[in-house]
């Protein structure tokens, strides 16, 4: 009625606290060879229980949905660090060389967190190309990837009008040829490796259950084959795994520096080993299912009954042939030079005739050139909110080159 009015906006969190981290460090700095070789090694653990989690979800049968903060969880981070540098280790003459070089390795585990938190936060999976599931588990590190596992494309069709003796003999074939029958056709298998038959004598048909309720997609011949973990015929939630984790085994960096009486030459190198990326752009260039371009990896695609390839067929705006699965899982390990640089002083002796101080000459490069394996563009790919690598074509790190003269009076 146009008068000022106070409305209680959330709960009193009287149980809220500061989140507790018990963390200790070990190093230690060495050096030998009258300091010619020096460094140091750093250990580090570090314990957090009590983490505050923003937004946690509660019955609203209370009146409120979530509560503003609240306590919940323990993380562990612990890993090490080693540098090592040498100061003109290699010395002849007028030529020496100077290196140094680092590496560490990092590591994270949930080892707690409430059961009502992993099913607030850990939601369904949607069941659409392309969709990886985002999810929290105990004993697994954050930036895990969870997916389906491919395992190529089905060579053959279901053929419903064959009879079970027809069937049988498709099996028999198949094992002339070292496949089981499930290797070939859209049909399920036991964990030992045995077709499984229905009712009728024949193979179970596998199919994709994408929603409950809904009849499910019968996979066809030339249809990306998944992994299925509990051998029940049913591509579906139950058969998501975990694939790897976007956090890199090791990484680091080393350069060298090469010196002869004025000029010298300096090198660095950085790496990363052993990091999970889910390449999306090559998914988008690689599914079929729109109208847009596509690369020429699709012309080796599943084209008719008895192709064996990895690339499955053609469909426009229908099937599953690009399920978020470690068909897009790549390595992207790398080393990158990523600076070069080349430099001469002129000795002020030789330039006092001509009414100089100085004279110093350089030429740098970055970015030079990366050696990986992975086949995107780049494979320095940053972590998202879950800590998950997604590749989505990002402009790769530009080359550059520098040329300096610093001449004084």
């Amino acid at each position: 009625m146009g008068t000022t009015a106070i409305a209680q906006g959330g709960l009193r969190l009287t149980d809220l606290k500061w989140a507790k981290k018990n963390e200790y460090n070990i190093g230690t700095d060495f050096g030998f060879f009258n300091d010619k070789l020096t460094g140091s090694f750093n250990y580090y653990d570090n314990n957090t229980t009590d983490q505050l989690m923003g937004g946690y979800a509660i019955p609203s049968s209370n009146g409120y949905s979530s509560l503003a903060y609240k306590n919940t969880g323990a993380v562990r981070n612990w890993g090490w660090e080693l540098n090592v540098s040498g100061n003109k280790f290699i010395q002849v003459g007028d030529f020496s060389i100077t290196a140094y070089a680092n590496v560490a390795q990092n590591f994270n585990t949930i080892l707690e967190m409430e059961e009502s938190v992993l099913n607030n936060t850990n939601a369904d999976f949607d069941y659409k190309n392309g969709s990886y599931l985002n999810r929290i588990q105990l004993g697994n590190p954050l930036g895990s990837l969870y997916g389906f596992r491919f395992k190529g494309v089905y060579q053959y069709g279901y053929n419903t009008s064959w009879t079970k003796e027809r069937w049988a003999q498709a099996e028999a074939e198949a094992a002339e040829k070292g496949y089981k029958l499930h290797d070939i056709y859209p049909v399920a298998g036991d964990n030992n490796g045995n077709t499984i038959y229905g009712s009728d004598g024949k193979p179970l048909r596998m199919a994709y259950n994408y929603k409950d309720g809904e009849a499910p997609y019968s996979f066809r011949g030339g249809d990306a084959m998944y992994e299925d973990i509990n051998h029940d015929g049913n591509i579906n939630q139950l058969d998501i795994v975990y694939l790897g984790n976007s956090n890199p085994k090791l990484q680091g960096g080393f350069g060298v520096t090469f010196q002869y009486k004025r000029l010298s030459l300096k090198t660095q190198f950085t790496y990363r080993y052993g990091v999970d990326v889910i390449n999306s752009a090559r998914m988008n260039v690689e599914n079929m299912h729109t109208n847009n371009n596509q690369s020429i990896a699709v012309n080796w695609r599943w084209r008719k009954e008895g192709d064996v390839t990895m690339m499955p067929r053609a469909m426009y705006n229908t099937g599953y042939n690009w399920l978020g699965s470690d068909r897009y899982l790549e390595d992207a390990s790398y080393l990158r030079m990523s600076y070069l640089q080349a430099s001469y002083s002129v000795d002020p002796k030789e330039l006092k005739k001509y009414g100089l101080q100085q004279l110093y000459i350089s030429a740098s490069a970055n970015n030079l050139f990366i050696l990986s394996k992975y086949t995107g563009l780049d494979p320095e790919i940053g972590a998202n909110g879950w800590g998950q690598a997604f590749d989505n074509s990002k402009t790769p790190r530009s080359r550059s080159f520098t040329l300096n003269l610093t001449v004084g009076f």
